[in-house]
């Protein structure tokens, strides 16, 4: 049975290792389809200020559940424990 769940783990560890990664290209390309480079200034600001940027967006504290799909137009504002904005990327 430990031989089983060892296999599986392996199996699984494998398949991520091919399928999860992503290339800088890729990465780079997907990056900033929302335009998130123009709001990196709010970073440090507080998180009302993400309050009054385009839709469609997302504005919640690290840890916080979010859904899981993807949409590269959306910013995401990501905020820390005080409420201050620490990442605005797509997604």
């Amino acid at each position: 049975m430990a031989m089983r769940i060892a296999a599986l783990g392996a199996l699984l560890l494998t398949r991520c290792g091919t399928a999860c990664d992503t290339s800088d290209e890729q990465a780079a390309g997907v990056k900033d389809t929302c335009n998130a480079a123009a709001y990196q200034a709010l970073i440090g600001e507080n998180g009302e200020a993400g309050a009054s940027l385009p839709d469609p967006k997302r504005i919640y504290q690290i840890g916080d559940p979010v859904t899981l799909d993807y949409n590269p137009e959306r910013l995401n504002i990501k905020l820390d424990e005080t409420g201050k904005i620490v990442e605005i990327d797509c997604g």
